[in-house]
């Protein structure tokens, strides 16, 4: 199994959802790879700084800042350009 695949997991995990891997065997998996550990925890500090967590998706504020960006990108409706 290829990292990829395994990241795929662990962003899974991260989001609460189901990893379609056993539990051990993704521990084992970070256990040995150096890559994927440290890809691990760049993704638990970029969700850290995103405000977002597992159980209670993205913070409010976020929400807000995002939908104000993209009122200011001027990008038209859901729609799309009109």
């Amino acid at each position: 199994m290829r990292c990829a695949q395994f990241r795929t997991a662990l962003s899974a995990r991260l989001d609460g959802e189901p990893t379609g891997l056993p539990g051990i065997r993704l521990d084992k998996h970070l256990a040995r790879c150096t890559g994927c550990r440290t890809w691990l925890d760049h993704a638990e500090r970029l969700r850290t700084r995103t405000g977002r967590t597992a159980a209670d998706g993205p913070s409010q504020e976020w929400s807000a800042r995002l939908l104000a960006g993209l009122g200011e990108a001027g990008t038209g409706s859901a729609d799309g350009p009109r």
